[in-house]
């Protein structure tokens, strides 16, 4: 029998999701199956949740018996749903409580009480798991980000039929620790000699502080994320805590689906293309452009600037809308979608105001229109001021749009720099140097990308290389087994 990991998370794809998170989350488990690891998921049932890939809700198995939880002083009844998720290749437990299950995922002042009840519930259900006849061993629990930190302590803690179980917490995005007043320690059933001992930082409650100090093992989503936040510029005042525990901590970057994400196949597509028959993706750029209402190109086709992104500082969308005249001025075209902060969007409104069939911006969150930029624009814009892994760069690449990406994070080690134009050799985008604030360094890099794209040999060679770049989670689950099997998992 396979052994057991159990992942526990706030967000999972499709059923709810606020980032790249949610999306981990759907790509990783069917891959660890396939290497031969058991892969069950806890996370909540919000009012946002959607069942309609499983055929909705009454396609989830409701247990028997719910589970009382003791949390900061009350008992909280909390009903588990099983499901077979991911095409039967995971299973799903979505536990519903009170405070925990309400209509969004976050954004409620007692968050942190939230998800200590999520992460009591994960802890309970390992216990029955390992006590369950013809299932393997718990090999690990693996937690995802603040919200499921205080699992990693309620593992040793509370549940004595998985005490000993090995542990790995992976910080997604470093800039969100869960941080409190100490006053809320005792609501989170933390005990004080713990708080000293793992929890405190400069005063205050830190969630992920004690997460990595507790877990056995710590990763981050991409090696170069894994040494950047032992940095002070990029440690978010936990650089002295990860420089500590560095023995402990590695980098895996994420992945994609490269089923579900295969301009081949994609059905929100216009028209389906591939490395080996990219022709049709012309037909494609066309169809975007009449459908955001772009002008259609002329002799001088201008290359199409992609965008898809959360509307947040962290991304560098400003420093876009900085450069944004300039470069359609200088010939060419930007497609954006996002949402976010209010300022950026109004910014990107006025900016289609101001060059009508040049620009067009659509505030949304809207997963075909995501796909048809991808699989239609030229380029894809990546400024970001950090970024721990990123997704959008891989999607792009999948789908044939080259990144003009800064320098940083994950976006280093999932981009090929080219170098020369001359010779593209395994390059698959432009990586650009410049510090977090520097718009200049950003359109310098697009003015470079646009001189290439009126090289057709070397637009091309950039283009099959980052199509048939090797990002899938089959590949990179590779490296989790391993990892699990360093903490003494039996795979």
């Amino acid at each position: 029998m396979k052994p057991i990991a159990l992942h526990v998370s706030s967000e999972l794809a499709p059923f709810h999701k606020a980032g790249g998170l949610g999306d981990v989350l759907a790509g990783l488990p069917p891959a660890l199956d396939r290497a031969g690891v058991d892969v069950r998921i806890v996370t909540g049932r919000y009012g946002v949740s959607k069942f309609a890939s499983l055929g909705g809700f009454g396609a989830l198995r409701p247990w028997p018996l719910p589970i009382d939880l003791a949390v900061g002083g009350q008992t909280i009844r909390a009903h588990v749903y099983e499901a077979k998720t991911h095409g039967g290749a995971a299973t799903t437990y979505f536990v519903d409580a009170v405070h925990l299950s309400r209509g969004e995922l976050y954004g409620y002042g007692d968050d942190a009480f939230r998800f200590a009840i999520l992460s009591k519930a994960a802890i309970a259900i390992a216990s029955v798991l390992a006590r369950s006849k013809g299932l393997g061993p718990i090999g690990v629990v693996h937690a995802h980000d603040w919200h499921a930190a205080l699992s990693m302590l309620y593992a040793r803690t509370v549940a004595s039929a998985i005490r000993g179980v090995p542990t790995v917490f992976t910080i997604h995005n470093l800039a969100y620790q869960g941080e409190l007043p100490a006053s809320e320690t005792p609501w989170l059933d933390i005990g004080w000699g713990d708080y000293h001992r793992w929890f405190e930082h400069f005063g205050a409650l830190n969630l992920m502080k004690g997460a990595l100090l507790l877990a056995d093992r710590v990763t981050t989503v991409s090696p170069s994320y894994a040494r950047e936040i032992q940095t002070r510029e990029l440690g978010h005042r936990l650089d002295g805590v990860l420089r500590a525990i560095d023995a402990k901590l590695s980098g895996i970057p994420n992945g994609i689906d490269t089923k579900t994400w295969d301009p081949a196949a994609d059905a929100k597509l216009p028209v389906n293309f591939s490395a080996s028959d990219p022709e049709p993706r012309e037909l494609g750029r066309a169809a975007l452009r009449w459908e955001l209402g772009l002008s259609q190109g002329g002799r001088d086709d201008p290359p199409i600037l992609g965008v898809v992104s959360r509307f947040t500082h962290q991304k560098g969308i400003d420093l876009l809308g900085d450069v944004a005249d300039a470069f359609v001025r200088g010939g060419g075209q930007i497609a954006a979608l996002g949402e976010g902060d209010a300022r950026l969007e109004e910014r990107l409104h006025y900016l289609c105001l101001a060059h009508p069939g040049r620009i067009a911006y659509r505030r949304a969150f809207d997963d075909g229109l995501a796909r048809r930029i991808y699989g239609a624009s030229d380029l894809f814009a990546m400024p970001s001021r950090f970024e721990p892994c990123g997704l959008a760069q891989l999607y792009a690449m999948r789908y044939g749009s080259i990144p003009v990406a800064r320098a940083t994070g994950g976006l280093v080690d999932t981009v090929q720099r080219l170098h020369n134009q001359h010779d593209v050799g395994g390059a698959t985008g432009i990586l650009y140097d410049g510090g977090p604030d520097e718009a200049g360094a950003l359109l310098e890099a697009l003015e470079w990308a646009r001189a290439i794209g009126r090289d057709r040999g070397a637009r091309e060679a950039l283009r099959q290389n980052a199509m048939r770049a090797n990002h899938s989670w089959d590949h990179r689950a590779l490296a989790y087994v391993e990892l699990y099997r360093s903490v003494g998992m039996p795979i």
